[in-house]
């Protein structure tokens, strides 16, 4: 009988170990999530608004720094676009027509010359330099209205 209840009563406290190391595992999870999980990195409310004047007083310090290393602004002054010098005119010319190949338009009437664009492109050829002349000429319909 004896052996029967000794049996018995380890039998109890066996459960009830396993039961406590259960409650004990499941607290420890929980205190490790509280403690590594995202959450833990907040800043309380609190420790927050100690932050605060210290940044307050930082960004005030930068802004007196950098109005200070600031020079005064200059006066806006229109900005010219860089123009690119007239070729020399002792360089020999060739002039190189661009031309539509029909003065025909869509509709049907001729094309009007009402100007041309020139352009001029530096060549050297082994002591020489030559300016290329190229005219383009600027066509319009007068009944439609198309330039070309």
């Amino acid at each position: 009988m004896q052996l029967l209840s000794k049996v018995d009563t380890m039998g109890r406290e066996s459960r009830r170990d396993k039961t406590l190391i259960e409650q004990l595992s499941h607290e420890i999870a929980i205190l490790k999530r509280h403690k590594f999980a995202k959450r833990s990195e907040q800043i309380s409310p609190a420790q927050g608004s100690l932050l605060d004047d210290l940044l307050n007083t930082d960004l005030e310090a930068i802004d007196a720094e950098l109005k200070a290393l600031r020079p005064a602004p200059a006066p806006d002054e229109p900005r010219q676009q860089p123009k690119r010098a007239p070729l020399p005119p002792q360089f020999p010319r060739t002039v190189v027509h661009h031309e539509p190949e029909s003065t025909q338009c869509s509709c049907g009437c001729e094309l009007q010359r009402i100007g041309e664009d020139v352009s001029e492109k530096l060549d050297y050829t082994p002591g020489v330099f030559t300016v290329e002349q190229h005219v383009r000429g600027k066509w319009a319909c007068r009944q439609c209205e198309t330039l070309i």
